[in-house]
């Protein structure tokens, strides 16, 4: 058996989120091979399997779904913006008071704010804002 630092149990702690005793266990019966200790581990399937595929591929869906949702404003059959909800919220955070006065000023004057779009974002707004207006 190898001689088994404090550091090492550390690495494959911090590495895999085991508990020290298992990670103490896995160096053991590896001789004191961290890569060995890993690969014990992953076997076991102690070892957190890296999972940033989906989590790539669900922000892209999420943009994708703003982007083929479209924000619109308009009043008696004009449209006065009609953009992307993904550029509507990027200008609404970046010049939010500019952005929440005209909102504002808009509803009073009576322009008509809708969200189009047939995916689970805009199904989810217009619900919301059908709860909102009952």
């Amino acid at each position: 058996m190898g001689n088994i630092t404090l550091e090492q149990i550390d690495l494959i702690m911090q590495r895999t989120h085991v508990s020290y005793s298992e990670a103490k266990e896995a160096l053991e019966q590896a001789n004191g091979d961290i890569l060995e200790a890993l690969l014990l581990l992953e076997r076991k399937e102690k070892a957190p399997k890296k999972d940033n595929h989906s989590t790539t591929e669900k922000v892209t869906s999420f943009v994708d779904n703003l982007n083929n949702t479209t924000f619109i404003m308009e009043k008696g059959g004009r449209t006065y913006i009609d953009v992307p909800l993904s550029i509507a919220i990027i200008t609404f955070i970046l010049c939010f008071h500019v952005s929440l006065i005209a909102l504002v000023i808009s509803l009073i004057i009576g322009i008509k704010i809708q969200v189009k779009g047939e995916n689970e974002i805009a199904r989810k707004i217009k619900s919301t804002f059908d709860d909102f207006t009952k």
